[in-house]
């Protein structure tokens, strides 16, 4: 029996350009086995002529490498915490393709406080859109996967985890002081 999917309203128009190229690669590859490799999929798409980039100005490409480096940025703080370097404001701009909207960074140190309370909540938005995706696959593997298994409730507690990775990463082989130097 096929099983019927409906393609979510919430996928993104790049997304679905990708996801249209799967399909036709496993329509050309029936024999194809489980799980799709997506190098695969661009080599073939891209020998068809099925995709082809899209010319992006160097400045464009700069831009987007330097908005990632600067997401990905991390420092350390005065009391040993790894945390993020920058805080992003998003602002909506005027270019020649309409309105767009641009990332522009603070430091996180010197980000106002309405930039970082901005800041937190869309990265509480986003752990909550990724905890409920997560429970929405989750209920639906158990509800519909062919083996027929239902696996153990999700812990959503976070607590014990933050706990145990605020740990020291480096022990003391001897904390009670009683190995000799040689045994070490």
């Amino acid at each position: 029996m096929a099983t019927s999917f409906l393609l979510s309203a919430n996928i993104e128009r790049a997304s679905k350009k990708m996801l249209f190229l799967r399909e036709k690669y496993l329509e050309a590859h029936p024999t194809e086995k489980l799980p799709v490799d997506p190098r695969k999929v661009a080599d073939w798409a891209f020998d068809e002529g099925l995709w082809v980039p899209r010319d992006v100005s160097p400045k464009e490409v700069l831009r987007r490498k330097l908005c990632r480096a600067f997401r990905h940025e991390y420092i350390v703080d005065p009391q040993g915490r790894e945390v993020r370097a920058n805080y992003a404001v998003i602002e909506e701009e005027q270019t020649d393709d309409g309105p767009r909207r641009r990332a522009k960074f603070y430091p996180s140190f010197k980000a106002p406080p309405e930039v970082a309370r901005q800041n937190f909540a869309l990265d509480r938005k986003q752990a909550l859109a990724t905890v409920l995706q997560m429970t929405l696959d989750f209920d639906s593997y158990n509800d519909n996967n062919e083996f027929g298994v239902k696996l153990d409730p999700l812990d959503l507690d976070f607590n014990r985890d933050i706990e145990e990775m605020r740990l020291p990463v480096q022990y003391d082989p001897d904390p009670y002081g009683d190995q000799d130097e040689d045994e070490l």
